[in-house]
């Protein structure tokens, strides 16, 4: 059974308590501290052995710990470190932190390692505590305690070449004409349950091809639908893609179709994995509907088409030889990735754009100053709103307080003019009472 993920609980090692000793021989009956270290804790260690294959091992048993020092001993002997765990990992293998999922390591190269947790120091014995005050000290340092760690091991197979399909496409056959995998071959979808890995020996150029067989992708794979994201991750690695589609459409779909779904869920679940170069494998040549369907499916994909017939065994060694030449041969003679992706109407308009039909609008200052005005002009209506309900009940004060003020005023006024008169008026009758007085006067 093939394990390409799993996870584990490691512990290194614990330091070494230090020892308290004193030196007794004869003649000597007072010697002094000879109280020795203890021993470092074991690490726990990771090797990129290509001979590892997966991670089956790691499924069995997840819990894994280094050994502890040994404590310090007398006469001045240090206890032995503890064994380093050394925990095998084959070639493109991920160490990711439980939890939180960040990467703490990643081997890729074989004989590759990396210390994954540090053991923990030895303790220090009596006879680093001697001085000229303390002749007989008593005091030691316990060890320290390793590093302990939930981690989730992934791998990603590195090969040179990866096998992308439809469920029932003849992956697996294909694999097991050009390699010496024997992966399981049947009638029926979904046959392949775990990624099959075969070499291609090209033995008049003393040289080799490494392939990876997934299993089939469906629609909505990018979702994780189906063996999905599971399997996804291994062709990420590989420098070269190789499409096989069922040209007969005997599971009743169309080639073509096919063709468009694998590249769609490629792209939606890693643009670097859409990138990759590849080459189309039609395979199923044998039966009777797929050298019409052929012709039709070239005229709407421009990249590279080896029909084969795994059945017949019609184009195989034509095909060992293609792929040799896209893996190992010139730059020139190789594959070239596949241009971006551009959604259809951005591709139709970018066509009349290009062929004069249309021209490009030019940009205006205008509109863009009113769109930046706008906002501006919102937020200083919304402020606006907000003070107003504060500046009211101060509108308000202000006007009473001047209508009171106008009021006094108005009264000052009326009381001014009220006095001025009585005033003139004293003034006008002043000569009349004097003539009638001097009338009365003359009478008498």
């Amino acid at each position: 059974m093939f394990i390409d993920e799993a996870k584990v609980e490691l512990k290194s090692g614990d330091g070494g308590h230090g020892c308290v000793s004193f030196r007794r021989e004869k003649f000597i009956p007072k010697g002094g501290p000879d109280g020795g270290n203890g021993g470092k804790g074991g690490d726990v260690v990771l090797v990129c052995d290509r001979n590892e294959g997966d991670l089956q091992a790691y499924r069995w048993q997840p819990h894994r710990r280094a050994r502890n020092g040994a404590p310090g001993q007398g006469r001045q002997c240090a206890g032995p470190d503890g064994g380093d765990l050394i925990l095998p990992v084959p070639p493109g293998t991920q160490v990711l932190e439980e939890g939180t999922n960040r990467l703490v390591a990643e081997l890729t190269e074989h004989g590759e390692r990396v210390v994954l947790l540090a053991g923990g120091k030895g303790g220090l014995g009596n006879m680093n505590f001697k001085s000229s005050v303390n002749q007989a000290p008593r005091r030691t340092t316990p060890g320290y305690p390793g590093e302990e760690g939930k981690f989730r091991i992934v791998l990603k197979t590195i090969a040179d070449i990866g096998l992308v399909g439809y469920p029932n496409a003849g992956k697996s056959t294909l694999t097991n004409l050009l390699t010496a995998a024997r992966p399981k071959m049947a009638p029926y979808p979904f046959t392949t349950l775990h990624v099959n890995v075969g070499v291609i020996d090209y033995t008049d150029r003393f040289d080799r091809i490494v392939m990876a067989d997934i299993p089939g992708l469906i629609e909505g794979a990018h979702e994780n639908r189906g063996l999905g994201h599971q399997f996804l991750r291994h062709v990420e690695r590989c420098s070269l893609l190789v499409f096989i589609i069922d040209m007969a459409g005997s599971e009743n779909r169309e080639p073509w179709d096919d063709h468009r779904i694998l590249e769609r869920e490629l792209r939606l679940y890693s643009p670097i994995l859409a990138s990759k170069p590849r080459i189309i494998v039609a395979n199923k040549m044998d039966l009777p509907e797929a050298a019409a369907k052929l012709k039709k499916f070239q005229e709407r994909v421009k990249d590279m088409v080896i029909p084969i017939s795994c059945y017949s065994q019609e184009g195989i060694q034509e095909f060992r030889d293609k792929l040799w030449a896209a893996v190992k041969g010139p730059a020139d003679q190789r594959p070239k990735a596949p241009a971006p992706y551009v959604e259809p109407a951005v591709a139709k308009r970018l066509a009349k754009v290009h062929s004069g039909k249309v021209v490009a609008p030019k940009a205006k200052a205008k509109p863009v100053a009113k769109k930046s005005a706008k906002p501006v002009a919102k937020k200083a209506v919304k402020n606006s709103k907000k003070v107003a309900p504060k500046a009211k009940p101060v509108v308000k004060k202000a006007s009473k307080v001047v209508a009171k003020k106008s009021a006094k005023k108005a009264a000052v006024k009326v009381v001014a003019k009220k006095a001025a008169v009585k005033v003139v008026a004293k003034k006008k009758a002043a000569p009349v009472k004097k003539a009638a007085l001097k009338s009365k006067a003359k009478k008498k």
